[in-house]
């Protein structure tokens, strides 16, 4: 998500316009920056990006276990030849990093 996806709002107006922005940021995807004094306090977004921080965060530290693992195994000549026999565009991808 970059800067030009969040709408920055002061706290006062989000308070007097919450109903208004709680619909934006539910039924129209859109995450909010509630500032005070221009600086960011905190945000809202929808539930299904939540749920989406939620997940890649209980999942970022297997995920990266998984891939390190793999690029471990690719040392052995063994494994690698049959890697690239049975998949070579994971080999592709674990060598190139594109995970």
């Amino acid at each position: 998500m970059s800067q030009s996806d969040v709408e920055f709002l002061g706290v006062s107006d989000a308070r007097a316009n919450l109903t208004e922005v709680i619909a934006k940021v539910r039924l129209l995807g859109t995450s909010v920056a509630l500032t005070r004094r221009d600086k960011p306090q905190a945000m809202l977004i929808s539930m299904d990006r939540w749920k989406a921080a939620v997940l890649d965060a209980e999942v970022r530290p297997f995920h990266d276990d998984v891939i390190r693992r793999l690029k471990s195994l690719l040392e052995d000549e063994e494994f690698a030849a049959a890697l690239e026999r049975k998949d070579p565009t994971l080999r592709e991808v674990l060598e190139n990093e594109l995970l």
